[in-house]
């Protein structure tokens, strides 16, 4: 029986799988297909039903017991709290509070403030006073998107919202940074290279510097996780500790023939795990890779049998009663995945020679981690494998014993110090020049939780099973479904119909259109405050539907909110052209947009009326501007100047305004004879002269979409443009109440999806 071979004689295995489900079915997030799945594992622990008992039980208490989001409604209200956190976080300062009261009721949790204007520094310890707007995290605006209040809820975050002013901001009590820690970061301050960000954040955990080029250069090599602080860099720490006692005490005779050597070695390198742990500052990362690391090696410690298994199951126990909705975590995820898959090497090649092992934790490591990759970045690295083999002891080996010696040696002598740091820079300056040359990112469409699951069964029945013959089927039947799904998945996306899917990006326009195995996308929203729409929303939002390539990139014209995410869109998906309005604007997202094409070798093309192209069935005409612009004038209106795309096939027409306006329109009317269409996108999302009467008239659509970001400064849409889409009965979604909208055509009618409502329209 699987989860009997695997479980052995102890049951924290079984006590630890039940309270992953306990969890998961609390929080009711995962289909029950998934739950299925889950108890088929469960039950093949035959006589452990009193521990299956109890993890359900641990995890129901835990669920009850864990904060919850604080029930208080948006507003401005006075505060006072701790803080436990500081820092700048893509462009914005923000900071965690602890022991906080918010308008006269205390809150239970963290709580999370950006700060905007007059922005200082806030130490750790600090205790402070003033005026805030809370504000829930909105819901997921688009299917299957990142759950912003779900991750804040894992990092202990209960209640958010934005200080205005810090300057109204009292500082009641000044708290005091670690002045080792503090001179640490101050002194990575000074040095203008990209990698003492790297090094700062491996050392200190402050991550503020890290910006996506960063983290981009060592995602593409699949060694990201260098970077964040995780049972790695604990397992580093205390092999420094563990070496270093052990050799001191190796060199001292009369001393260690009277001591038990290892054992004191390794509660020596626990020390220094606790010492990291509290140095970074107690991060939650850094205490769940505390926690694992220490319950591994105190089994060590113990000298029991079976002990990395049971460790690993011990440990998830604590974290999961301390943090239920770790569980949800990718950093959690990634991290027991990959143990669990080195844990199966060494039970399984414990025998064999160290340079086998030395190749096959890697390989399996990344065969463990690779289903929630997928699932939850939808990126594959092309050279994962080999760059860990490699890399990581690299890392461990060279850059880590420079930086910490470094950091150590720097009130000693500061010319050694920074001796010893630079050699740590161009160490990691290796893995960015590696990450250019070799580097590569591929986009997968991301499979479900079911897909994830099945390769996991697969995997663990492979590497703790001792029934061969069991084994063998079971991995067969698994890679055959595994490899099935997606081969299913393929064929159905050939024979979809044409799909207009209005991605929600806040005040931004995105439409991704589909047929088959096409893929059109019209502008990928904005970039602002240092929040990428392309990288969070649009690029996720693509893997989701299946598009891992673009034939067509459509920037309707140079304004941000248009064409802000499509930089990052370029250097992740394959694409085969771009159509823009003009040649040359002095937009800085224009001239990024353009850089990139160039770079990669895109084909970009100033499309007018009249230019058509034909893909998979649809047929893509350009209505929109009368004639080829070579660049942009001064005080010329790019609204009126947006592309307008006619895009059709035998079952639906959709007509795509930008942000072209009334004027806009009427010239529309007066250009173009036939402007039927089944769906409209309103123009300029909704503005007070857009949908003009003449203009519904001539298009006679069913359904309007009017892209539209919540509680937007502009007020729009504005009530005139929605009074006139009622009065001619046109059926109108907005992606600020409704979300994401999806319109696709089945059996003469119009299916549209928005959130969790379907209604069909006949279309003729």
């Amino acid at each position: 029986m699987i989860m009997r071979e695997v479980s052995g004689e102890s049951p924290l295995i079984v006590v630890c799988t039940a309270m992953c489900l306990g969890i998961v079915a609390c929080l009711g997030n995962i289909p029950a297909s998934v739950f299925c799945l889950f108890f088929l594992f469960l039950l093949y622990a035959r006589g452990m039903l009193l521990h299956m008992v109890i993890g359900l039980v641990l995890a129901a208490g835990a669920i009850s017991l864990s904060p919850r989001w604080t029930d208080i409604p948006d507003g401005e209200y006075r505060f006072q709290g701790t803080v436990v956190e500081s820092g700048f976080l893509r462009g914005t300062y923000r900071i965690m509070l602890d022991n906080v009261c918010v308008g006269g009721n205390n809150i239970r949790g963290r709580v999370l403030f950006n700060v905007y204007d007059n922005v200082s520094d806030l130490p750790k310890g600090s205790i402070i006073e003033g005026t805030a707007r809370v504000k829930k995290p909105r819901p997921q605006g688009n299917t299957g998107e990142f759950d912003y209040r779900e991750y804040l809820l894992s990092k202990g975050i209960t209640l958010s919202g934005y200080i205005k002013d810090q300057a109204q901001v009292n500082n009641l009590r000044a708290g005091r940074e670690s002045s080792f820690r503090h001179g640490i970061i101050s002194g990575f301050s000074q040095y203008a290279r990209p990698e003492s960000e790297v090094i700062n954040a491996v050392l200190t955990g402050d991550c503020s510097g890290l910006v996506y080029s960063l983290r981009d250069s060592f995602a593409s090599l699949g060694i990201a996780h260098l970077i964040a602080i995780s049972g790695l860099h604990m397992g580093i720490m205390f092999i420094f500790g563990y070496g270093a006692v052990f050799a001191m005490l190796r060199i001292l005779p009369p001393i260690s023939g009277y001591l038990d050597t290892p054992f004191i070695a390794k509660a020596a390198g626990l020390v220094c795990v606790v010492c990291y742990t509290a140095f970074v500052g107690c991060s939650l990362p850094a205490v769940r890779s505390a926690i694992m690391v220490t319950c591994i090696i105190v089994s060590l410690m113990l000298k029991r049998k079976g002990t990395l298994l049971e460790s690993l199951a011990l440990a998830g126990i604590i974290i999961l009663l301390w943090k239920p909705h770790s569980l949800y975590s990718s950093s959690f995820l990634l991290s027991f995945s990959s143990v669990l898959g080195i844990v199966g090497v060494y039970r399984r090649l414990q025998d064999s020679p160290r340079w086998v092992m030395y190749i096959a934790v890697p390989v399996v490591a990344t065969a463990f981690t690779l289903p929630i990759t997928m699932i939850h970045f939808g990126f594959v690295s092309l050279s994962g494998i080999l760059a860990n083999i490699i890399f990581v002891p690299w890392f461990s080996f060279v850059i880590m014993p420079f930086c910490i010696a470094g950091a150590a040696l720097s009130w000693l002598s500061a010319d050694i110090s920074q001796f010893l740091l630079s050699l740590s820079f161009d160490a990691v300056g290796i893995i960015f020049k590696t990450g250019e040359i070799f580097g590569g990112l591929y986009p997968t469409a991301c499979p479900g939780t079911v897909w994830g699951l099945m390769c996991y069964c697969g995997l663990i029945v492979a590497f703790f099973s001792s029934a061969s013959q069991l084994r063998c089927v079971i991995v067969c039947v698994s890679a055959f479904l595994i490899a099935a799904i997606p081969v299913g998945m393929h064929i159905y996306q050939h024979y979809q119909p044409l799909c207009f899917d209005f991605i929600s990006v806040g005040q931004g326009d995105s439409v991704l259109v589909t047929k088959g195995q096409r893929a059109v996308l019209i502008d990928a929203g904005g970039s602002h405050t240092g929040f990428d729409t392309g990288r969070f929303i649009v690029g996720p939002h693509l893997l989701r539907r299946g598009v891992t390539s673009l034939d067509l990139v459509v920037a309707t014209h140079s304004h941000p909110d248009h064409i802000g995410g499509i930089p990052f869109v370029l250097e992740r998906f394959p694409t085969s052209e771009i159509w823009t309005n003009m040649e040359y604007d002095w937009n800085p997202d224009f001239q990024n947009m353009i850089r990139i094409a160039h770079r990669k070798g895109i084909p970009v093309k100033n499309v007018c009326s009249g230019d058509m192209r034909h893909l998979g069935g649809m047929n893509i005409e350009v209505l929109n501007p009368r004639e080829c612009i070579s660049q942009r004038r001064k005080n010329m209106d790019l609204n009126l100047q947006s592309i307008v795309l006619m895009i059709e096939d035998s079952g639906m027409k959709g007509l795509f305004m930008g942000d072209v306006g009334g004027l806009g329109e009427i010239r529309l009317c007066r250009l173009h004879k036939d402007l039927s269409a089944d769906v409209l996108k309103v123009g300029h999302h909704g503005s007070k002269n857009a949908c003009q009467a003449m203009f519904l008239e001539r298009v006679k659509p069913k359904v309007a979409v009017i892209p539209v970001g919540h509680g937007n400064v502009f007020h729009l849409p504005n009530r005139l443009c929605l009074d006139r889409l009622t009065q001619h009965d046109i059926a109108t979604y907005r992606t600020d109440i409704n979300g994401e909208v999806t319109i696709s055509s089945r059996d003469n009618a119009l299916l549209i999806q928005s959130g969790d409502k379907v209604r069909e329209n006949l279309c003729r």
